[in-house]
């Protein structure tokens, strides 16, 4: 009964004896410390620094040099919460006190098999020139010369000397490296490794394939301080996403806008694609860059939109742990403002201080979407589904397992070998990786991108804002339609692999009877390319009613428009019987073939459709002739009978003269017509050559394409036009189209050479690039 005034008591008393003041102190002593502030008077040897927030907490110390030079050992340092600036320190782990400005060098040619190097050093300073030659016997492919530029890379392409001996082309060796020897035969193996204080981007290894094709990506050798340029990155990259967003979509086709067609050979109803953006919000994102990381991938969202393809996007932010930023289960992760909202909205400091690199959580979370869609692969349309992997980050992935472990998992998911070096035949999966700034792993990032040939998926850009331009040069190209595509196999049998071949026929109007047809190939829904000698001998007679036999059925001709220098009779005054210049014709459809698998288009080179095939954006007429035409012989194909596909070859440059003088051997006549009038330039001639004896064309196949892949899509660079020989009448043929006498030769119009001409015609339907007149 006594307890409770005796704690009241103790209380009071307790309480009396902390005065105002006492407490009042108290309080102070426990207040949090100001933060301190970082030096300002920070500097660097042959430049000058720049401060952010003044020295702050988070504030960034920026090294500047001049042109042509770089600050080492790094460009920037953070403010720590000790009023510290984060420390510098060489590749050894050594640290040092101040920064100093070094010149930019490019890493030089080092290796150039069967060619001369001149000067041969290890480093080239900005300006100055390497030349290259090559030994008797081989040609010199790439640049003759290149120039160091500010930038630490070089002008023009890789030099190569080849003698095309082996199965494969001499696949090059990029500036800083050296590559293994041995030869380029199929199944062989070559190996590059780059000089010291260089990483590896690309494939390391490659093999020469059964296609007479490299394996894996191309190589390149960068120093921390070298970068991809924009406009180089950006090319790289719309090239390849050209190629990748070039999908069938009929029934989720955007506004104003045609239809468009697939690149792969998985088309299907109402394509998809699953996209999964990876964005690297560690503690040396400071919120400035992240800002500029947030407006690049918005930019990069908008591009992708405007492909005609089904989107769904999974947006997540990683430090030491993975956050959902947009989660690609939700019905709003297809609608691209929703999408832009969620973006714009997440908080930079979600992560607090959490702030480590944890690249591998980031990308098992992508394993766990795949994963749940593969559960119900149906419903989701999972092997419909191409997987598009953007990982963007500053740094190291420091902390969790091992990243390259969950890529794999995620290549496993999808059916495809974890350990492939070659990714080209995973058509539902590109990974690509954007390292920003000096600090990034390249070899780490390496190990994570893609590696397919002619396509580049590991980009090193030097800050978050070099990125947006990057994104932001994207071609935004809309009008997204299909050429060159053949399906190869369905089912384990070969189907439609010439689906843009079709029968040209003319109907007389005084009798009704065909006559002996000819062939084309489709260029549009409404154009077929053919030979003029098809219809008439002159471009001044009129054709009669034409039939076009196509996959899915027959079609009418509107018109037909011979090229108007053609007349077969234009030589006959000095004894020439026969003269095949321009032989070349449009037939115009009375109405637009429905596009399939068994009737599709052809690409036509000097066209943007072509462009996007050959995974060139931004290229020239000329540089599609190089990349077609590469060799001076180069392989070609032409379907023979309308349904067999027979290889040849296509003489040009110096192996082009002792081709084409096989013609005057159809000469009858005494003539004073010389070899260049009777066989001007706009002939391509194709095949034997000395130790071989390549397929002939027959009469039949008049006016088809003489084709290339490029790929894995089909460009036509000639119509069939005639031949020296015809080896398929009679029943007692010593010969054969296939065993033609070494003596015949075929002859095509050049497409290269008429292009004015075709764009006159079909520029309303064909996009062609510009420089075409």
């Amino acid at each position: 009964m006594y307890v409770k005034p005796i704690l009241w008591i103790l209380l009071f008393i307790s309480v009396q004896e902390v005065s105002p003041e006492e407490y009042n102190y108290y309080e102070e002593t426990y207040e949090d410390p100001q933060p301190l502030n970082c030096s300002t008077t920070e500097s660097i040897k042959g430049g000058h620094v720049t401060y952010s927030q003044g020295g702050l907490e988070g504030s960034v110390l920026t090294y500047h040099c001049g042109a042509a030079r770089y600050p080492f050992p790094l460009s920037y340092r953070l403010c720590s919460a000790d009023g510290e600036w984060s420390p510098m320190r060489l590749t050894n782990g050594r640290q040092i006190s101040r920064a100093t400005c070094k010149d930019m060098l490019c890493p030089a040619q080092l290796q150039l098999d069967h060619g001369d190097i001149w000067p041969r050093v290890q480093w080239s300073r900005v300006e100055t020139t390497q030349s290259f030659s090559c030994q008797e016997g081989f040609t010199l492919q790439g640049s003759a010369q290149r120039n160091c530029t500010l930038s630490g890379e070089w002008t023009g392409t890789t030099p190569v000397c080849d003698n095309h001996a082996d199965d494969c082309s001499d696949p090059g060796i990029p500036p800083g490296s050296q590559r293994s020897a041995g030869r380029f035969y199929t199944g062989e193996k070559v190996i590059y490794r780059c000089q010291t204080g260089l990483d590896l981007l690309g494939s390391a290894e490659r093999v020469c394939l059964e296609n007479r094709e490299w394996s894996g990506s191309t190589p390149r050798c960068q120093g921390p301080n070298m970068f991809d340029s924009p406009s180089i990155v950006a090319a790289a990259l719309a090239g390849s996403l050209a190629g990748v967003m070039d999908v069938f979509s009929p029934d989720h086709k955007k506004k104003g806008s045609g239809e468009s067609f697939a690149r792969t050979f998985r088309v299907s109803k109402g394509s998809r694609m699953n996209v999964y953006i990876l964005l690297d919000t560690s503690g040396s994102i400071t919120k400035q860059d992240f800002e500029l990381s947030r407006k690049a991938t918005i930019a990069l969202i908008r591009k992708l939109d405007s492909y005609e393809v089904m989107l769904k996007f999974h947006v997540l932010s990683f430090a030491t742990k993975a956050i959902d930023i947009v989660n690609i289960q939700d019905l709003d992760s297809g609608s691209i403002e929703d999408v832009i909202w969620k973006l714009e909205e997440f908080d930079y400091n979600s992560h607090e201080h959490n702030t480590g690199t944890n690249l591998h959580a980031a990308l098992h979370r992508v394993t766990e979407m795949i994963s749940f869609f593969k559960q119900n692969s149906a419903k989701n349309h999972f092997n419909e589904t191409q997987n598009i992997l953007v990982i963007e980050t500053d740094g190291n992935s420091n902390t969790g397992k091992n990243p390259q472990n969950a890529v794999a998992q995620i290549r496993s998911l999808l059916g495809y070998q974890e350990t492939s070096s070659d990714h080209t035949d995973e058509t539902m999966l590109d990974v690509y990786v954007f390292g920003i700034g000096e600090r990034v792993n390249k070899i780490q990032l390496n190990s994570l991108a893609s590696k397919k040939r002619d396509e580049q998926h590991v980009f090193a850009v030097k800050d978050f804002e070099t990125l947006g331009k990057v994104f932001n040069s994207i071609i935004s190209d809309k009008s997204v339609t299909m050429c060159g595509v053949a399906q190869e196999w369905e089912k384990d049998e070969m189907t439609f692999t010439r689906p843009w071949h079709v029968t040209v026929e003319m109907v007389t109007r005084s009798k009704a009877t065909r006559l002996k047809p000819c062939v084309g190939s489709i260029v549009s829904q409404n154009w077929v390319l053919t030979a003029a000698h098809c219809f008439a001998r002159a471009s001044t007679e009129t054709p009669q009613q034409v039939h076009v036999g196509h996959g899915e059925g027959t079609v009418v001709s509107k018109r037909v428009i011979m090229h108007p220098k053609y007349n077969v009779r234009a030589l006959e005054h000095r004894n020439v019987s026969e003269f095949y210049d321009y032989d070349v014709a449009l037939v115009q459809v009375n109405k637009s073939i429905p596009l399939s698998w068994k009737a599709r288009p052809i690409c036509l080179p000097c066209t943007v459709p072509a462009s996007r095939a050959m995974k060139r954006v931004n290229s020239t007429c000329q540089e599609h002739r190089k990349e077609l035409l590469s060799q001076e012989e180069t392989a070609a194909f032409f379907i023979h009978k309308s349904t067999e596909r027979k290889e040849t070859y296509i003489h040009t440059e110096s192996q082009r003269p002792s081709c084409v003088e096989k013609a005057m051997q159809t000469l009858k006549e005494p003539t004073n017509v010389t070899v260049d009038e009777y066989i001007p330039d706009r002939f391509l001639c194709a095949g034997g050559s000395s130790g071989y004896k390549y397929a002939i064309t027959c009469k039949g196949d008049s006016g088809g394409s003489l084709f290339l892949q490029k790929n894995k899509r089909y460009f036509q660079v000639g119509v069939v036009s005639w031949g020296t020989t015809n080896v398929c009448e009679g029943t007692k043929q010593k010969y054969s189209s296939d065993n033609p006498p070494p003596e015949a030769r075929d002859f095509h119009i050049d497409l290269f050479k008429i292009m004015p001409w075709l764009k006159q015609h079909l520029g309303e339907e064909i996009q062609f690039l510009p420089e075409v007149n």
